[in-house]
């Protein structure tokens, strides 16, 4: 059995794990080190020492996506059976008043500003739809008109207004946690959004969003070591990963396959990696998304609300400290007959103010309070403060914005089995953070595939594919007799039907056509099917009336016009060196008009599954369902279930065919990248 190391125990860590568990199901002993005395990293829940009032003293809420498309991360909230309290609120304090909104700005400032303010809201939403919000961080970034220019420079050429600036700088700073001109406008555009209806809701767990750590502990298989800082990562004489961490007591040593290292961007500098390769590699990814951005929080417990239903919503936002958010924890908190304000400053003003003591802190928020809502010193009772300075990133993403691959395995060559999570690669929210996890694990899982697989550990590796392969197809016989065990035509037929509505007069391509008797069943059913294959003893034992349509050739360089098929069915990309995949996925993309089906093996197939056939033999381009989608999109293709979503009709379909779990299919996400349609240059 493998053995694997995740560093460090925040929510990261614990989603590491937790993937890992689900798409291993034991094949690796994981240890967590953790360099503190509790896991959950800035998601903390917390009460005053006075009363049981509660409030968060770290991640302020979770975003919802749910009204666009999936949401991996309330799926897992409910899946920990975890209630949620939606919060929301418009309010905005300036000039020592609040505010409600466009209407409140109207009265206060006049028609002009709250025109510019209306303006600029209209503007944002035609520079991102919803669905364009949802894809978050990508290369396509790398294409917006806003992507190249600092947030400061946005709002001076698009709002002239000076107060409507403000507005709009006061209401996006707790989100940016950094000044303007430290981030792109593009960046601060996503967060100007949140405010537009149809983009994003905003909730938070009920009895604490540190439930989610509570939920995610509960479920992981993996052993914690608390107390336990690393402080070396490198190889040993074994091509292991050797890491070295103190425990309190002294240096400890210990050897792994993999390794997961899941920290703040902040605390990737002050490790040791061993070796120049990845010594460079480290700095150069840290130096890439080297744009710290900082919070404080000041959380304050009042005898009673005070401030009645003068503060409807969840918080305001208030000019004070540069722009801070201001919530009423008492909205989605039981802090009983208490009131309980918090105070979320952010960017420049936390770094500045930090070395405060909590006293000096707490009486500058209280002095922050607009007088409207009443004598805030007559009703204090306790204060606490929460540090969180580089918590965050100003640039999530980084600038150029770069694949996913590249974000999270710094130095593939040498040490593929490193890899990085962190809320800094995507958007520097939980969300993201469960994103980062999920592709993260996929390159684990893949690596740990190969590396069983090179191991013998799921019987002795046998690498190339020859004529006995083919006389002894899988295990399962001769390929002229097995291929309808693996291959059913008239389920490839249904899935056509199902996702592009294609019942019959269409030409579809084989890729791995083998000796054609695919071709000749799909022919035989009505479909103008051809076949390409690039094994010559293989391909030899075509029919004699099946040799017009089964070719012999590469899919690397295709004997095929442009546009000439409506569909390719592809079983051969995995057989494909990782130097020439991208190339063949181009030639697969060139000569069809609609779509793909991919059929490749894929690393996060059921390891039975891949034991029992021997899926590896042959393989050279190994990757998880996910790994392999990322390659399609950079090259002319888009999953075809974003754009109508079948996956219910096809799943169904996958069962009557007996091609789900313990067949071929796992369940019915992993069907959802199976299927591509190609895409115009500009769509």
């Amino acid at each position: 059995m493998l053995d694997l190391a995740i560093i460090g125990g925040g929510p990261g860590g614990l989603m590491s794990a937790w993937y890992l568990k689900k798409k291993l199901n034991g094949l690796c002993r994981i240890t967590i080190y953790e360099a503190t005395d509790r896991v959950g990293g800035k998601v903390l829940t917390r009460k005053f020492d006075s009363a049981p009032a509660m409030y968060e003293a770290g991640v302020a809420e979770i975003y919802d996506y749910s009204m666009t498309g999936p949401d991996p991360l309330r799926e897992l909230v409910q899946h920990f059976g975890l209630q949620t309290i939606p919060i929301d609120a418009e309010q905005v304090m300036l000039d020592g008043q609040l505010i409600d909104d466009v209407p409140g700005m109207r009265r206060k400032y006049g028609e002009k500003t709250a025109a510019a303010i209306e303006a600029f809201r209209k503007k944002c939403a035609t520079m991102m739809t919803p669905a364009q919000y949802y894809e978050g961080v990508g290369a396509h970034d790398n294409e917006h008109p806003w992507a190249f220019i600092n947030a400061e420079e946005l709002l001076d050429r698009e709002v002239s207004d000076p107060i409507a600036k403000r507005f709009f700088k006061t209401m996006a700073r707790s989100d940016l946690a950094t000044e303007t001109y430290n981030t792109n406008g593009l960046n601060a555009l996503k967060n100007f959004v949140m405010d537009v209806e149809g983009y994003i809701g905003l909730y938070s767990i009920q009895n604490g969003n540190e439930q989610l750590i509570d939920g995610l502990r509960s479920e992981i298989d993996a052993e914690i070591k608390f107390n336990h800082r690393v402080l070396n990562v490198g190889k040993n004489d074994a091509d292991r990963y050797r890491l070295t961490m103190m425990n309190g007591k002294g240096p400890v040593t210990k050897d792994f396959d993999l390794v997961v290292v899941s920290l703040p961007h902040s605390w990737l500098s002050t490790m040791q990696w061993q070796g120049e390769k990845l010594r460079a590699s480290m700095t150069k990814h840290t130096a890439y998304f080297d744009r710290p951005a900082h919070y404080l929080r000041v959380t304050i417990l009042f005898d009673e609300p005070f401030w009645g239903d003068k503060i409807p919503g969840a918080w305001f936002m208030s000019e004070a400290f540069g722009g801070c958010c201001v919530y009423d924890e008492g909205k989605r908190h039981d802090v009983g007959r208490h009131g309980v304000l918090n105070w979320l400053i952010a960017g420049s003003d936390a770094l500045a103010y930090v070395n405060m003591t909590d006293e000096q802190l707490i009486d500058m928020a209280l002095k922050t309070l607009p007088a409207e809502l009443g004598n805030a010193r007559a009703h204090f009772v306790e204060g606490k403060t929460h540090r969180w300075l580089s918590s965050v990133n100003a640039l999530p993403g980084g600038l150029p914005a770069r694949d996913v691959m590249t974000n999270h395995r710094p130095e593939p060559q040498d040490h593929p089995g490193i890899v990085v999570v962190g809320d800094y690669l995507f958007d520097s929210t939980l969300n993201g953070l469960l994103d980062s996890s999920d592709a993260a694990t996929d390159i684990i899982v893949t690596e740990m595939m190969k590396l069983r697989y090179a191991r013998g550990e799921s019987g002795k590796p046998v690498t190339k594919i020859d004529k006995d392969y083919f006389e002894n197809y899988r295990g399962a016989g001769p390929y002229r007799e097995a291929w309808k065990q693996f291959t059913d035509p008239d389920y490839l037929r249904d899935l056509i039907k199902i996702v592009w509505g294609r019942a019959k007069g269409y030409k579809l391509l084989v890729a791995g056509s083998a000796s054609g008797e695919v071709v000749g069943a799909l022919r035989e059913r009505g479909i103008d099917a051809w076949g390409i294959e690039n094994n010559r003893a293989v391909h030899a034992k075509t029919p004699k009336d099946l040799k017009k349509y089964n070719l012999y050739g590469s899919i690397v360089d295709l004997p095929f016009k442009d546009w000439q098929f409506d569909f390719v069915y592809e079983t051969s990309l995995c057989h494909v060196s990782d130097k020439q995949v991208t190339r063949a996925i181009g030639e697969l993309n060139r000569v069809i008009k609609t779509g793909l089906i991919f059929g490749s093996v894929t690393s996060d197939m059921a390891p039975a599954l891949i034991d029992r056939y021997d899926l590896l033999r042959g393989v050279k381009k190994l990757g998880t369902w996910w790994e392999w989608s990322e390659l399609f999109f950079g090259n002319g293709f888009d999953l075809s279930m974003n754009r109508k979503d079948k996956t219910d009709e096809v799943w169904a379909a996958t069962l009557k065919a007996n091609k789900g779990p313990g067949h071929w299919f796992a369940d019915a996400d992993s069907l959802r990248y199976s299927f591509f349609d190609k895409i115009d240059a500009d769509d």
